[in-house]
């Protein structure tokens, strides 16, 4: 009779490991930055949506929206609301960047070279600087 059990043994099993943590270290860094460039595609395709949105709104009402929420719900704005048609947009989830962080909107003066300021901070949050803000106006 052998007394021999089948099995791996432990030097076995740490080779092994040490193979999976190899790929994983050197596959690792590659998959993030393609799930970073796929969240700043997402953020660029949203922004257009919303300019679209935005555009449609203007061309309803003859305004541009107030905030983001205006395409969302009815505008406070009597005169703006009693020509708005239906949400432009229908989610407010949809009002968040890839990163959580709400889009920045707002109006721009009347002397302005755009109507109105549309951004995301990017993958750096608030702490981004403007010049790695990803605006609709530079897509």
């Amino acid at each position: 009779m052998s007394t021999k059990q089948a099995g791996f043994t432990l030097i076995e099993i740490l080779i092994a490991i040490a193979i999976v943590a190899i790929i994983a270290a050197t596959t690792g860094p590659y998959l993030m930055g393609k799930i970073q460039s796929a969240r700043i595609s997402t953020a660029k395709t949203s922004l257009r949506n919303i300019q679209a949105q935005i555009d449609l709104f203007n061309a309803d009402t003859g305004a541009y929206p107030e905030t983001l929420k205006d395409l969302v719900r009815r505008p406070v704005n009597e005169e703006i609301a009693k020509n708005w048609v239906t949400p432009y947009i229908k989610d407010e989830k949809k009002l968040n960047d890839p990163w959580g962080n709400k889009y920045n909107y707002q109006l721009t003066p009347e002397d302005a070279e755009h109507p109105y300021e549309l951004s995301s901070y990017g993958p750096k949050g608030k702490s981004s600087p403007k010049a790695e803000r990803i605006s609709v106006w530079n897509l």
